[in-house]
């Protein structure tokens, strides 16, 4: 009798299968995503899908892009927080750079979210930078 016919799961048959079974699904992005929710926890922040029009406060993540304002231009440093769960675009104005603000780096960011056309916006927020691997 074979194992469907007990009421188990048949097992994967070859190295190859299993290996595509335990690794289907599995992105880099869905394991940074993991990390990123798991450090949230740890530090009480709050995912960035939760975040709402008029509210203060505290998210974390990784700076997944920054766009540098030209010398004749306004002054301002924009860049985009990611936490797994979603984005949120970070505004300095009067800034051009910030030191050890670049891409790839974690911040845990506070301010109050405004609405711009149709995604959130932090306006010159508090911000800590987070040691890499801290949770």
């Amino acid at each position: 009798m074979s194992e469907r016919g007990r009421g188990r799961p048949a097992r994967p048959r070859s190295l190859l299968e299993r290996l595509r079974r335990r690794w289907s699904g599995s992105s880099r992005e869905a394991t940074e995503a993991d990390d990123e929710l798991r450090s949230q926890r740890s530090r009480g922040t709050i995912p960035i899908s939760q975040v709402r029009e008029r509210q203060r406060v505290v998210v974390s993540g990784v700076l997944q892009s920054i766009t540098y304002s030209p010398v004749d231009g306004p002054v301002r440093l924009l860049a985009t927080l990611y936490d797994g769960t979603g984005t949120i675009e970070l505004r300095w104005l009067g800034r051009r750079t910030i030191p050890g603000v670049s891409v790839g780096r974690h911040l845990e960011v506070e301010g109050t979210a405004s609405l711009h056309i149709d995604h959130l916006v932090l306006i010159d927020p508090l911000y800590r930078l987070l040691a890499p691997g801290a949770a």
